[in-house]
């Protein structure tokens, strides 16, 4: 027994390994070029580590890692073929629709770090002034709606496409819309040249804060325009030609960026040395360390395995860029998406395994216990697979930091619902509720002050519900939404009562008590609704009460 236990496994496994290594040597090496965007040395940490650490080397592709000079010829580069690969934002679905070939790879930042940033107050501290007579008299911005008519610094045609979202989201019309030769810094707002630039959050804020300067930020993302980055994409022509090439970058970059963000020294030594820019190396790195501690905050890589793309949230993207006038209704994204090769059978390989199926069947009995293990093993993965994929279901469904369910389940509930509340069988009810002062709370102690808040008004909610088929959404930022599948107004109305009652009790957070507010609008289902015009009904009769919430809380702050 022994002697089969070091044939079978000692002694035919080394020979298959050395002739598959021998069959590895003796393969080409392709050469590809990928474009990066220009300045984002550390949002493109895991693609200089993939080269660095000797990946795409491993997987038989030799890669040369190029900066474009500019966000919008990356596309067209890689569309005509003068790179293989590019990396770039949600633009890419535009372009896509205007009809270039171009196929997603993957997607990196599950969350766009896009953002709008802007000054709450326009007398500054003067060590930030070189000229103090350069701080002109002018009111802060404190508000979205502050932003009308005001002088925004956005970069040229879709760089900026998840910000110009919002601003079309609400209607908000602004001047001096894109500027390329403007110097893009803090500069512009504390000299008042404009009222608001566009900014990556992984690096805008924190030359802000080491500057002293008390910044208001706008995210998309808290306004329902949640858009993927860092799109890794090809051309038709190189997905249909070359599958295992693309595969083999695909999984390169992967590995790159598994090792960046969990060899986070490393990495920094990478970043700096690539680093051109004249400056001080220890603020340098401690500026790179910041960036690459804040983008895990959108690439999420505990939640979701890295390069994942949902198709459903690709859908919603498209149809939010038709609702906003970026691209036609009906516009063809066939193709759009990556689908791996099937692998192809390689028979020098394949020879080998007749050989060990062949060894193998004279040891009839101890080849049976070894697929019995390799068995076992197989039901094992297939255990954590289906695991996997349920984590990735619930995370798509549910908000990160409360666990409820988010707005792609609500509207799926909904749909599910509504055909039976079509025949009259149910009587669907939602609630609409927005929390009174919440930013106050976020602004004075922190994000984290604000996200402890809103577990906690989770909760008191929580407990109120427990009816059949009750379901409490987060939309976002402070927005919530009840749905009573089957009810009516009064028990709505109560229900809203008891809400607002245990909402008034004052939280004690870790930081301060504080005491809130909400406000509630509800809507009933009427004949031929959809879950749209339901959310927007509820929406609707909120906002106009929300002003009268307003008056009433006075104290915030305990």
């Amino acid at each position: 027994m022994t002697l089969i236990k070091y044939v079978i496994f000692i002694i035919l496994p080394l020979y298959f390994a050395g002739s598959f290594f021998a069959v590895r040597a003796d393969q080409d090496i392709d050469h590809v070029r990928i474009l990066l965007p220009p300045a984002a040395l550390v949002q493109s940490a895991g693609y200089y580590m993939a080269e660095h650490k000797g990946f795409f080397q491993q997987q038989g592709v030799d890669v040369s890692l190029l900066t474009a000079r500019t966000q919008q010829s990356i596309a067209k580069s890689v569309d005509e073929g003068a790179a293989q690969y590019g990396v770039t934002n949600a633009g890419i679905l535009i372009e896509k629709a205007n009809g270039r070939a171009l196929v997603a790879i993957a997607v990196l930042f599950q969350h766009s770090p896009a953002a709008l940033l802007a000054l709450k107050d326009r007398i500054l501290k003067d060590r930030v002034l070189k000229d103090k007579n350069s701080a002109l008299k002018n009111n802060g911005i404190n508000k979205l709606s502050d932003l009308h008519n005001k002088r925004l610094l956005l970069l040229p045609d879709y760089q900026d496409i998840e910000v110009i979202s919002l601003l079309r989201k609400y209607h908000i019309q602004s001047l001096n819309m894109s500027s390329p030769a403007v110097t893009r810094d803090m500069t512009t707002l504390v000299n008042n040249q404009f009222d608001g630039l566009s900014i990556n959050l992984t690096k805008g804020p924190y030359h802000a804060v080491r500057q002293g300067i008390e910044p208001v930020i706008f995210m998309p993302k808290d306004h329902g325009i949640d858009f993927y980055s860092g799109f890794l994409f090809t051309n038709a022509q190189e997905a249909g030609a070359n599958p295992e090439r693309v595969a083999a970058v695909r999984s390169a970059i992967l590995q790159g960026w598994e090792y960046a963000l969990t060899h986070t020294e490393e990495t920094l030594d990478v970043l700096v040395s690539l680093n051109q820019r004249n400056e001080a190396r220890e603020a340098m790195r401690n500026k790179f360390k910041y960036q690459l501690i804040t983008i895990r905050d959108f690439i999420l890589p505990d939640f979701v395995p890295l390069g994942y793309i949902n198709q459903q949230h690709l859908r919603d993207m498209q149809q939010q860029l038709v609702d906003f006038d970026f691209i036609a209704k009906g516009s063809d994204f066939s193709g759009f998406m990556y689908i791996p090769p099937r692998a192809k059978i390689d028979w020098q390989v394949w020879g080998i395994w007749v050989k060990v199926i062949v060894a193998a069947l004279l040891f009839n009995g101890f080849w049976l216990f070894y697929l019995l293990i390799i068995n076992q093993r197989l039901k094992r993965e297939v255990l954590e697979r289906k695991r996997a994929e349920q984590h990735i279901l619930y995370a798509a469904m549910h908000d990160n930091l409360t666990g409820l369910a988010n707005r792609a389940l609500l509207m799926d509930t909904l749909d599910n619902i509504l055909p039976l509340a079509k025949k009259g069988k149910i009587k669907p009810v939602l609630l609409f509720m927005d929390l009174d002062r919440f930013k106050q709370v976020n602004d004075r102690y922190g994000h984290a002050a604000g996200d402890e808040l809103l577990i906690a008004v989770t909760q008191r909610i929580s407990r109120l519900l427990g009816g059949p088929g009750e379901l409490l959404t987060r939309l976002g930022g402070d927005e919530f939404v009840v749905l009573l599948p089957n009810s009516d107004l009064a028990y709505a109305a109560v229900l809203s009562d008891k809400i607002e009652r245990t909402l008034l009790q004052s939280f004690a957070l870790s930081v301060c008590n504080v005491s809130i507010g909400i406000s509630i609008g509800y809507s009933i289902y009427h004949h031929n609704m959809n879950a749209d015009e339901l959310l927007t009904g509820a929406d609707n009769e909120m906002y106009a009460i929300k002003s009268d919430h307003h008056l009433k809380i006075n104290k915030i702050f305990c």
